[in-house]
């Protein structure tokens, strides 16, 4: 989640009183508004959170990131459109909320409200008990794809970023362990995933947000650094590189579908062209995700460069 959303950043760096204060305030607002969601059934909590959502986040801090972000997707889109997805973005940021905190439900009433739609070359995959990269954007209902673990009795290691609120962390951790996951923080960095691959278990990723440098690969059109670190470890251990996303088709009713493995080039001068490549066959999925439901892309932070180059023409 982000640093702030009652004050900037800016502001909060050059007060770090003040920047304390806010992240408690947040975190008691956070709590109290978590614990009522709970006491509402999955679809109720969601509408009740969307509502809220709408109507405050335009007003936070992190609403310019998010208009930047779609003014790249939808450059001849007008003022009021954009408004209008910006918005609808926060909403879905407090059903992705709701769904959190309703994840454990979700679950045991799942044979009601998950559907899996797993296909042949992914499935064939995991009869052989192959290691899988399971690999997300955050769109739609993307936390459910971790719920893949629990229905296929999988041993999965998913990376998370830390809550920069630290009064945050223990909130959410507590609400992940509904995943059926085993929760690896970002700045662990790779080793803790190796050793998994490395022992037959899979990872689940998703590298959909902006990196400070890195490798420079189109993502609708514009460069924007990109971490390429799913198929760099798909590639190292020989695991399946398989996108996963998850739907939603109606209040409270999911569909989680595993796509066909990316596949690895035929030929490629080292591995790190051979990762650029899958990599950007996973952009491509996320970007059809995308522009299926845009308002579902959670894109609080800046995707692109301060000052993206022109669309690629490749």
């Amino acid at each position: 989640m982000a640093e702030y959303f009652l004050i900037p950043k800016r502001l909060a760096r050059a007060a770090p009183a003040l920047g304390r204060v806010t992240q408690w305030l947040e975190a008691q607002f956070a709590r109290v508004f978590l614990w009522m969601l709970g006491r509402f059934s999955p679809e109720h909590a969601a509408a009740i959170a969307a509502m809220v959502f709408r109507l405050l986040g335009p007003y936070s801090n992190k609403s310019r990131a998010v208009k930047r972000n779609l003014r790249v997707i939808y450059p001849e889109e007008c003022d009021a459109g954009i408004r209008r997805l910006c918005r609808e973005i926060f909403g879905y940021l407090g059903v992705a909320s709701a769904e959190l905190v309703k994840m454990e439900q979700l679950w045991q009433e799942h044979e009601q409200r998950i559907a899996f739609d797993v296909s042949a070359k992914a499935q064939a995959h995991l009869d052989r008990g192959g290691a899988c990269v399971f690999v997300t954007a955050h769109v739609g209902a993307w936390q459910l794809t971790n719920l893949i673990a629990r229905r296929y009795g999988l041993s999965i290691s998913t990376v998370y970023a830390a809550e920069s609120n630290p009064a945050m962390q223990s909130i959410l951790q507590q609400l992940r362990s509904a995943f059926g996951v085993k929760l690896v923080p970002s700045e662990s960095g790779v080793k803790p995933l190796i050793r998994e691959l490395a022992a037959g278990n899979s990872i689940g990723l998703a590298v959909d947000t902006r990196l400070d440098r890195g490798q420079l690969i189109p993502f609708f059109g514009v460069d924007a650094y990109t971490n390429t670190s799913a198929a760099r470890l798909a590639l190292r251990s020989g695991a399946a590189l398989i996108p996963i996303r998850a739907r939603r088709l109606e209040p409270g009713r999911f569909l989680i579908q595993a796509y066909d493995p990316i596949a690895r080039p035929e030929s490629g001068p080292d591995s790190r062209t051979q990762a650029i490549a899958m990599t950007e066959s996973l952009h491509r999925h996320f970007e059809n995700w995308i522009r299926e439901t845009p308002e579902q892309w959670m894109c609080l932070k800046r995707r692109w460069p301060k000052s993206p180059a022109n669309p690629a023409t490749h």
